[in-house]
């Protein structure tokens, strides 16, 4: 790792070019967003050994940028551009160009500190991959299907001639999917652990496996706070408002979601937690969303201890 010496980058990524700011300079840079530019990038921020570079996530396209700087063992961090841009406005920085954001990257970073940026492996990469393009074809799959209640008689033909395609993708993918699971034995000997709690199929597993690498590293309530299922206070003076969950990884949280229904009436404690819940008042969604976060809280204790489920384990 480089050698801090108190400075803050901010990058801001286009799909054409980078901006690159220092904190407390006036002037920002700018690269082209290839692998020339960005080679360029690497070499200026080994000369000046930031202490953090801050990245928003913009859908893909920082993807280059974010392995180079990490590869070449600086500190990284990639950010929620929501959360920048609150930040923006709290300053009352409201005017908004790419150069400007750059800065208030940087700031922003010398700020508050995000948490540094760790790559997945070469493996957790390529399964990442295969469950994106999984969510993909499911809503491909889901809008041809919705099409079909609406088209006119004579489109039926085409859309169910791409259902059927559709199906075919998907098959193949769960196939890659079992594929992958056979040929990296400790992937599947987390997957194993993982499936058996009654709720948890192989796209859950895979799901967090691939996208919660933390999962049985960190305590429950920061596990619960990554994915987005931590409680958030909204009180003011004697007024009391009702906890909110928000934020966090969507992807975890939507399989999550589905397992966790599942669970609520096969998995013995789940079943128990949400039968109790809604015996005492609780609204359907509130109880689900409080056996998410405890479902989550049994699945971190059991990557953590390395053993399956059982219906004492206490998380």
């Amino acid at each position: 790792m480089a050698t801090s010496n108190g400075k803050f980058v901010g990058i801001d990524v286009a799909k054409e070019k980078l901006d690159i700011a220092l904190l407390g300079e006036s002037k920002a840079k700018q690269e082209k967003n290839n692998e020339e530019g960005i080679a360029r990038i690497v070499e200026q921020m080994k000369t000046l050994s930031p202490e953090l570079i801050v990245i928003e996530a913009t859908g893909g396209y920082q993807r280059e940028i974010v392995m180079a700087i990490y590869e070449a063992g600086l500190p990284v961090a990639v950010v929620n551009p929501s959360r920048v841009r609150q930040y923006a406005r709290a300053k009352g920085l409201i005017a908004k160009t790419d150069k400007l954001d750059a800065f208030v990257l940087a700031e922003f970073g010398g700020q508050m500190k995000p948490r540094q940026f760790e790559a997945k492996s070469e493996s957790g990469r390529y399964l990442s991959a295969v469950l994106v393009r999984r969510r993909q074809v499911e809503e491909m799959l889901k809008a041809e299907r919705n099409r079909l209640r609406t088209v006119h008689p004579d489109m039926r033909v085409s859309i169910e001639r791409m259902i059927n395609t559709l199906k075919e993708e998907m098959q193949e993918l769960e196939r890659e999917l079992e594929n992958f699971m056979s040929k990296h034995e400790d992937w599947n000997e987390q997957e194993q652990i993982l499936c058996s709690a009654k709720g948890v199929g192989r796209v859950t597993a895979a799901t967090l496996l691939a996208e919660l690498p933390e999962l049985g590293k960190l305590d429950r309530k920061k596990i619960a706070a990554l994915v987005g299922l931590a409680p958030m206070n909204s009180d003011s003076g004697k007024k009391r408002g009702y906890r909110k969950t928000k934020g966090g990884r969507m992807e975890v949280r939507n399989v999550l979601y589905m397992s966790t229904l599942v669970a609520t009436r096969y998995n013995p404690l789940i079943k128990k937690q949400y039968q109790e819940l809604l015996q005492r008042g609780k609204i359907k969604k509130v109880a689900l969303t409080a056996c998410m976060r405890k479902f989550l809280t049994i699945l971190n204790a059991m990557m953590r201890d390395k053993t399956p489920f059982r219906y004492t384990l206490i998380a």
